[in-house]
Order: C-alpha cells, then sequence, then structure tokens
C-alpha cells in the first residue's frame, strides 16, 4: 500500500479503524464480531466457515464506510468516543497504534491477515459478577438453565492453526471469558505456541491459586499483560464479584508483582453498585499500590444497574468526588481523568429505571441482602 495514502488513512480520517482488516472477536455463542466494541454480528461459525464471514458482506460495507470516511453503526461507541470526549483513547486508538506498522493493503475489501485475535470462545467462569450474563458466565447459565451451543472443536482447532501460523508476527493475543484463567482452550493453545515473546492481553478476575493449569503455562511467556477486573474493595467487592474473595484477590495482586515480570493494570465498570465507592477504588490501586494503568468503563447491563439510576439526593455529592479526584490526578493521566470526567457525566444523566427489582433478584445469589451492603442505594 502506498505509505502516503496509509499514513492519511490512519492520520486524518477520522472513522477509520485497522481492526476489519487485521483481527476478530470470537464470542462464545460462536458469533463473530469486529471486536470487544463492535455492534454488528459478522457471522456465526455454527452457520458457515470462518474464513467465509471474514470475507462476505458485512465486514466489506464496514471496510468501505470507513475508506470513505463514513460512521458505521457498528463502530458507534469507539465513533462517539472520539467525537465527543477530547481525544479519549479507546479501543478504535489502541488498535490503530497497535497495527499502523503491518504490511496490509487497506483499500483492498478482502484483505485480512490475522495480526490479532479477540478470544472470548468459552463461558467457563467461576464468578457470578453482578453485570454479567449466561453467555459470559458458566455458573449463571447454569442458575437460568441457560443452554448455549458451545463453539465446536473442528472451530477451535482452526482458530488455534491460524494463530500458530501467525504466531511470530502477530501484535496481539487477548484472551478474556469467561474467566481466561479456569478456559481448557487457554491452556491447549498456550501449550502450543512457540513464540514466547508473542504479546498476550488477558482480563482476569484474580480468583485462582498459584497451581492453576493455565497459570503454570503463562509464566513461560516474556510480554503479557494482565488487566485485573475489580469495581469495589472488601465486601462490596466481593457481593458484585459474586463468588470472589477480597483477600485472595489482593494475595494474587502482589503474587504477579513480586513473582512475575508480567505488566499489571486495572479494569473495573461504573454503575449504581460503585458510584459511591469508585473513588476508594482508584484512589486504593492508583496512589497506594502505584497501578496508574486504569480503565473505567460505563456499564451497558443490566440497564436498571445503570449509573444514570442512582438516587437523585446523592448524585451531587459522586459528582464532587469524582471531580475532585480528577482534578487531582489532572494531566498527570489524561485519559484516567478523562474516563472520570465520563463517569460525572453519566451519574449527571436523568433516572430512567428503578433498580430495586434487579438488586433483589440479583439478591437471590447471594448470602446477605444487597441492602446491608450498599446502604447509599436504601
Amino acid at each position: 500500500m502506498d505509505p502516503k495514502t496509509k499514513y492519511h488513512l490512519f492520520k486524518d480520517n477520522k472513522n477509520f479503524c485497522a481492526m476489519p482488516w487485521n483481527g476478530f472477536e470470537i464470542y462464545p455463542t460462536g458469533d463473530i464480531k469486529t471486536c470487544a466494541m463492535g455492534r454488528t454480528k459478522l457471522g456465526n461459525v455454527h452457520d458457515k466457515p470462518l474464513t467465509d464471514i471474514l470475507h462476505a458482506e458485512p465486514i466489506r460495507k464496514i471496510k468501505q464506510n470507513m475508506l470513505d470516511n463514513k460512521p458505521d453503526s457498528n463502530c458507534v461507541h469507539c465513533h462517539r468516543r472520539y467525537a465527543d470526549d477530547n481525544n479519549f483513547t479507546y479501543l478504535r486508538d489502541h488498535y490503530n497504534k497497535l497495527l499502523v506498522k503491518r504490511d496490509v493493503n487497506y483499500l483492498d475489501l478482502d484483505e485480512f491477515k490475522l495480526n490479532t485475535i479477540d478470544l472470548h470462545w468459552s463461558n467457563i467462569c467461576n464468578l457470578r459478577c453482578v453485570m454479567c450474563n449466561p453467555e459470559q458466565s458458566s455458573l449463571i447459565a447454569k442458575d437460568e438453565n441457560f443452554q448455549m451451543n458451545a463453539i465446536d472443536d473442528d472451530t477451535i482447532e482452526n482458530i488455534t492453526q491460524m494463530i500458530l501460523d501467525n504466531q511470530y508476527n502477530m501484535q496481539e493475543l487477548y484472551l478474556s471469558g469467561g474467566e481466561p484463567f479456569y478456559i481448557p482452550h487457554n491452556v491447549k493453545l498456550l501449550k502450543r505456541i512457540d513464540n514466547k515473546d508473542i504479546h498476550m492481553r488477558i482480563n482476569s478476575n484474580m480468583q485462582w491459586i498459584k497451581n492453576n493449569p493455565f497459570l503454570k503455562v503463562l509464566l513461560n511467556f516474556r510480554n503479557v499483560q494482565l488487566t485485573m477486573s475489580a469495581d469495589a474493595i472488601g465486601e462490596k467487592f466481593e457481593y458484585i464479584r459474586n463468588g470472589s474473595k477480597w483477600d485472595l484477590f489482593r494475595h494474587n495482586v502482589e503474587y504477579i508483582r513480586n513473582e512475575t515480570n508480567f505488566e499489571i493494570r486495572l479494569n473495573t465498570i461504573f454503575s449504581i453498585v460503585n458510584a459511591g465507592s469508585i473513588c476508594d477504588l482508584i484512589e486504593h490501586f492508583y496512589f497506594e499500590q502505584d497501578i496508574k494503568d486504569i480503565t473505567i468503563n460505563l456499564l451497558y447491563g443490566p440497564k436498571p444497574l445503570d449509573a444514570r439510576n442512582y438516587p437523585s439526593h446523592l448524585k451531587q455529592e459522586v459528582a464532587d468526588r469524582l471531580t475532585a479526584l480528577k482534578d487531582k490526578i489532572g494531566i498527570q493521566n489524561t485519559n484516567l481523568s478523562n474516563n472520570l470526567a465520563n463517569c460525572i457525566m453519566q451519574i449527571n444523566l436523568p433516572k430512567e429505571l428503578e433498580y430495586e427489582t434487579s438488586m433483589d433478584t440479583l439478591t437471590q445469589r447471594h448470602n446477605k441482602d444487597w441492602r446491608e451492603i450498599f446502604t447509599d442505594l436504601v
């Protein structure tokens, strides 16, 4: 591809993202999407071969709109963030930075080279998080008697072989879930990868023990970024991430920091259940644990737990504390500051739904009533 054309595509095209030419996400149901934020279902591996999906009309349409510098509905989250949030770093920016040096002809709608992949290929999980669903938690699926058509072994092998064939060129291998530390496919995949320098990005709830099979294999790799998921500290953490233990989380964080060369970061979700305490979480990890790479995502579901539905008489107090923390962090970390600004925006939106019924339903999976833990919501 002509270097000048490529330069302007990455630099000037506000709707361009390299991901559709370089990778994809596979979901536990078999759905294929461009990435974790992609809205369009490109196809399902139960219905047609993966190679056909990666060259079919849905992804070609997305690519063409990008080349024409037109917003596509698939990319609404990244486009909205880029347009409204003062260049706030989001998934589009992550992939463009990651893939800009790859040798790809972006003018060819049929071009595809596996340079990154997002593997959500199983819902096996050891927790029942309040913001989760049966498609991403096997325990919730069991509770709700949800039957999911799991990805077949042939597709798993085909994807595994794609990764192995490209392991020395890939820029990122992203493992999520479910819980990656408990998904057998991940152990089998890593055992077959020879390139121990391959960059891996992994999301984990940090609820594993040292003899975990996945951890044992992962320790052989030299370029691992481990994203730990937490939304509060103490008993609120244990309630939100149902089945978790805060002490185990802290113990595993210390183990990773002291005994491995993994890069570690924090990911959290802003909702009504942690709106009143999220600043405690950020202050704990940012100032006390010296973990500066922190991402705060806004909750997309269940809708009643959206932070906008937080008790109206307490919203200003939350907004004021978020503002104070944002100002304290300031330009030291513009990405986190902009994340906090998004939380302020969300908490100030008009209330749409009542949350009590949803919280009562969640309580059925706990030993304590939610009113005992989240007293601000009572």
